[in-house]
C-alpha cells in the first residue's frame, strides 16, 4: 500500500509539474503571439505614418514651388515695368539704363536728406 500511495503521489506531482510546464508554454506562446500582433500593428502604423509624411512633403513641395514661381513672375514683371518706365520717361540722352537708375537713386537720397534737414530745422 505504501508503494501505491507513493506511486499515486509521484503521478500527481508529475501531472502537476506537467500542467505547470504546459501552462508556462501556453503563456509563452500567448506572449509570443501578442508580441507578433503588436509588431504587426506597429509596422502598420509606421507604414501609415510614412505615407502621411510623404503626402505632406509632396504637398509642401508643390506649394513652395508654386509660390516661388509666382514670386519670380511678379518680381520679373515689376522689373520689366520699372525698366520700361525709366527708359521711357527718366533716362537722359546717352545714358544707359543702369546709369539712369543709379542717378535716380542718388537724386532720391538727396531729396530725402534735404527733407530731413527741413524737418529738423523746423523743430
Amino acid at each position: 500500500m505504501k508503494r501505491n500511495f507513493k506511486s499515486v503521489i509521484m503521478l500527481l506531482a508529475a501531472t502537476a509539474v506537467s500542467s505547470v510546464a504546459g501552462a508556462q508554454n501556453e503563456s509563452k506562446m500567448e506572449k509570443n503571439n501578442m508580441q507578433r500582433v503588436a509588431d504587426t500593428v506597429k509596422s502598420g502604423y509606421q507604414k501609415i505614418e510614412d505615407g502621411v509624411v510623404k503626402g505632406y512633403k509632396t504637398i509642401e513641395n508643390g506649394v513652395v514651388s508654386g509660390y516661388t514661381a509666382v514670386q519670380d513672375g511678379v518680381v520679373e514683371g515689376f522689373t520689366r515695368i520699372s525698366d520700361a518706365f525709366v527708359k521711357k520717361f527718366l533716362m537722359r540722352e546717352g545714358e544707359t539704363l543702369e546709369e539712369a537708375k543709379a542717378r535716380i537713386a542718388r537724386e532720391e537720397e538727396e531729396l530725402h536728406r534735404q527733407n530731413r534737414m527741413k524737418v529738423t530745422s523746423k523743430n
